[in-house]
């Protein structure tokens, strides 16, 4: 018997909804009634593809490419009366950096709703979870939406996390301006030109689905798609407004070191121009030449170090009377 490791899960839908678990092996069957139907593939499973060629033979072999791809970015593809979509998450896994997002590819037609992952998709988990706890999915256009706000509602979080690390570098830096927060600021700085990058391009693909000509994309979904439009809106803001946050920051670290270098290299000059005098002084009278003033008194020693140590003292009355010190 064949295993189908390639299929995560699969579901169908009866007419009011209710989700009933399909076992794998009659999955593709199933795809093919008129009833609704989801199954989530992981194309990491070499099996994936020639299942997809095998039992999914009516869709196009570039959507069935595009599915499994290495490397996709987000964007909205209306092919007959279903939507090629690929859309991007934040990706949740320990081992992930800031900034690092997952796609999941999606083929939706009136019937069928083909789902394909490379690394797990949290949001594909969330709502298998809320469809065995009874939520109902009764039409396409349902799926599409509660699907694509799963992706947002899981990318989101972590996006205003990034505003609360911010504000405590914030507090850090003003108070420390320690060089060691630049590497923190860096990563922040990164990671939010990662999430722009993929976020844009998700918005105008969310902007293609409500304007979408499917039959299936009626008045509801595309105003419950309006508001994935407004949520992906925010995102993006808030993205700009991590950016623009670190940058600053970045800049008052900056400032600050420079100032700090500033003012260590004031006060090494200061130090150079008060020795200048004594070492004149010291070099002068180091002179080994006949004729030295004091050469011959015991207590010339004394005297010139004495002179020495009044010169100093003057020279910081007088630069502190300037200001200075």
């Amino acid at each position: 018997m064949t295993k189908h490791h390639h299929i995560v899960f699969a579901y169908s839908f009866n007419n009011e909804g209710k989700a009933l678990k399909l076992d794998n092996a009659v999955v593709a069957e199933e795809l093919k009634n008129d009833s609704l139907s989801w199954v989530h593939l992981d194309a990491n499973d070499k099996y994936s593809k020639k299942w997809l060629e095998k039992e999914v033979s009516y869709l196009d072999h570039l959507i069935i490419d595009a599915l499994l791809a290495e490397e996709t970015r987000p964007r909205a593809m209306e092919i007959n009366n279903g939507l090629l979509i690929i859309l991007r998450e934040v990706n949740l896994s320990e081992d992930s950096q800031i900034g690092d997002m997952t796609s999941i590819r999606i083929w939706i037609d009136e019937t069928r709703f083909i789902t394909v992952q490379r690394r797990e998709s949290n949001a594909a988990q969330e709502l298998k979870k809320q469809i065995e706890s009874g939520k109902l999915i009764k039409n396409s256009g349902e799926f599409l939406y509660n699907l694509t706000y799963q992706i947002l509602h899981t990318t989101s979080p972590y996006l205003y996390s990034l505003s609360e690390k911010i504000d405590d570098l914030e507090e850090k830096v003003v108070t420390t301006h320690d060089i060691k927060f630049r590497e923190q600021i860096l990563q922040i700085r990164t990671g939010a030109g990662m999430f722009k990058r993929y976020l844009l391009p998700q918005r105008e693909a969310i902007s293609k689905l409500k304007a979408s000509d499917c039959t299936w994309v009626n008045g509801w979904t595309k105003r419950h798609l309006q508001e994935n439009y407004d949520q992906v809106n925010h995102l993006i803001e808030e993205v700009d407004e991590a950016r623009e946050r670190s940058l600053i920051l970045h800049d008052e670290l900056g400032n600050a070191l420079t100032e700090k270098l500033n003012r260590s290299m004031y006060k090494l000059s200061l130090i150079t121009l008060i020795f200048m005098p004594l070492t004149f002084l010291t070099g002068l009278f180091g002179i080994n030449v006949s004729g030295i003033p004091g050469a011959e008194n015991h207590h010339a020693f004394i005297i010139f170090v004495m002179s020495v140590a009044l010169i100093a003292l003057l020279q910081i009355r007088f630069f502190k009377k300037n200001g200075w010190f």
